[in-house]
């Protein structure tokens, strides 16, 4: 065969193969697309929307709902303004009122049943399954957004040292910002035992370790600090937070930034306090026989002792007046991380969750701080705001629980919510404002003691089976236990009931 016609089938042939090598690859490729395409279909968890919503967590400790957009005396303007802007939850409550179970509750989306993370010692990452739980900075992480910790998120801060602390959960993070919290001068309130100068060693134990003193009595105090507010730790990691949110960001984000005050002790700047002149503070009411409707279980906690030290030393206004000058102090610091958003590009493309981790005490039925099952506890502030969020201004009342804001800004974000999830999203109830939540909220404090709320009810029942019962509609301190009044079967049954069910 002559040559030139050799090489033309040649040619011919080597074309061939190509067009069959070249449809093989279109094949395998359209394959392994279709493949993928499954698989994404198989665990849309794990894709996020064409349109990346930012959030924004403000974590305030141990603030109740002194806050004026729920009537009370502090002075609270940007706080105010952002509920006026989005939605108030005027009967959110915690999961657990102690901050380290409350918090991991809320980032974990799981009860401390589910954690077995009751009280505040130790690290939930140490428990038993704990060590892969996905929180919810883990979640957003692994989906592309940056996870930003800035302050006390977890139940500590991250801390200035080379490696962050571990209860801040240096996992969940992409990035932690390292610093302190709250402000200082809490060594100059303090008397040759670390403990607080106006106890006049009433609590001083002869042999006591005073490198240790009793919680309360080294960090129930109230004072002036030194500090200017731009030089406190809060105040930093506001600004830190504000300048971040200015700016753009090619990833998606979720900020997350804790404040510690008003958590003990109640220190804060001098202008702060100069809004609360000691004369016009109005304290708590206190009725002597408060106590005396209340189970033998929960009369008295550690904390009972030093609250009578409190009353007997004539503390109570100067204590309110701390807590109040506190939380204007953390008011500010909201009102500077709102300011990044609002003068940033991220302004129309963020969700902002405003939330405190449970109430606080002042001598309410002998406790101090947290650590019990009545409203004045479990009760904290939620305000969420969102972008083309309808119904603004509008409060809620419908009780709701802290467990619900994981699933509820998945929801927000247009994000899969994963199957693990305890909690319930509260979108229909912000998106309606007829909607009516059926299910009550759950509150546990220590193993066996639960407390559930509906609407204006609150039924408490103790590890012994020993009951509370409160119509906070008409008896919002709490003052009468009506457990043994006749009337409201239905309600109690379903409330009872609901406990049994989380008991199972």
């Amino acid at each position: 065969m002559p040559f030139g016609i050799t090489q033309k089938i040649n040619k011919f042939k080597l074309k061939e193969m190509n067009q069959i090598k070249t449809k093989v690859k279109i094949f395998i490729f359209l394959f392994v697309l279709a493949q993928i395409s499954y698989c994404q279909s198989k665990n849309q968890k794990n894709v996020l929307p064409a349109k990346k919503t930012n959030i924004v967590f403000i974590a305030i400790d141990d603030m109740n709902t002194w806050i004026s957009a729920m009537g009370g005396q502090a002075k609270t303007p940007n706080i105010d303004k952002l509920a006026s802007e989005g939605k108030l939850f005027a009967n959110a409550h915690c999961v657990v009122p102690a901050c380290n179970p409350s918090r991991v509750a809320i980032l974990t989306g799981l009860r401390p049943e589910t954690t077995g993370q009751f009280t505040n010692p130790g690290n939930f990452r140490d428990k038993p399954g704990n060590a892969d739980l996905v929180t919810l900075p883990k979640y957003l992480k692994d989906l592309g957004y940056e996870s930003i910790g800035i302050g006390k998120i977890f139940h500590k801060q991250a801390g200035k040292g080379e490696i962050a602390d571990p209860q801040s959960d240096p996992q969940s993070w992409s990035f932690q910002y390292k610093n302190d919290i709250g402000t200082k001068g809490h060594q100059a309130l303090l008397d040759e035992n670390n403990q607080a100068k106006w106890l006049e060693g009433a609590m001083y134990k002869e042999g006591m370790d005073i490198e240790k003193p009793e919680y309360l009595t080294k960090f129930g105090v109230w004072g002036v600090t030194p500090e200017k507010k731009e030089e406190t730790a809060d105040w930093e990691n506001a600004a830190y937070s504000a300048e971040y949110l200015s700016q753009a960001h090619e990833k998606p984000f979720f900020l997350s930034v804790g404040f510690m005050r008003p958590h003990s002790p109640q220190i804060a700047p001098q202008e702060f306090f100069d809004m609360y002149p000691l004369e016009n503070v109005v304290i708590p009411e206190l009725p002597e026989d408060d106590m005396d409707d209340i189970p033998q279980i929960a009369k008295r906690n550690f904390t009972s002792e030093f609250v009578e030290q409190v009353k007997a030393k004539n503390q109570i206004q100067k204590a309110t007046q701390g807590y109040l000058a506190s939380m204007s102090f953390v008011d500010a610091c909201v009102g500077k991380v709102l300011e990044g958003i609002e003068n940033g590009p991220n302004k129309d493309n963020t969700i902002i969750v405003l939330w405190s981790d449970h109430g606080w005490q002042l001598a309410h039925k002998n406790r101090w701080e947290k650590f019990s099952l009545w409203t004045q506890s479990t009760h904290a502030p939620l305000v969420i705001k969102y972008p083309n969020m309808k119904n603004r201004g509008i409060t809620s009342n419908q009780a709701v629980s802290l467990l619900d804001l994981f699933p509820t800004v998945l929801d927000l974000s247009g994000i899969e919510k994963p199957d693990f999830l305890e909690g319930t999203s509260l979108k229909p109830l912000l998106e309606d404002t007829n909607y009516v939540r059926e299910e009550p909220i759950l509150i546990t404090y220590e193993e066996g003691n639960i407390s559930a709320h509906k609407n204006e009810w609150n039924l408490i029942q103790y590890v012994n089976g020993e009951e509370e019962f409160y119509n906070n509609l008409k008896d919002p301190h709490e003052f009468n236990n009506i457990i043994n009044e006749a009337g409201n079967e239905e309600i109690k049954n379903e409330l009872r009931a609901s406990i049994l069910e989380l008991k199972k």
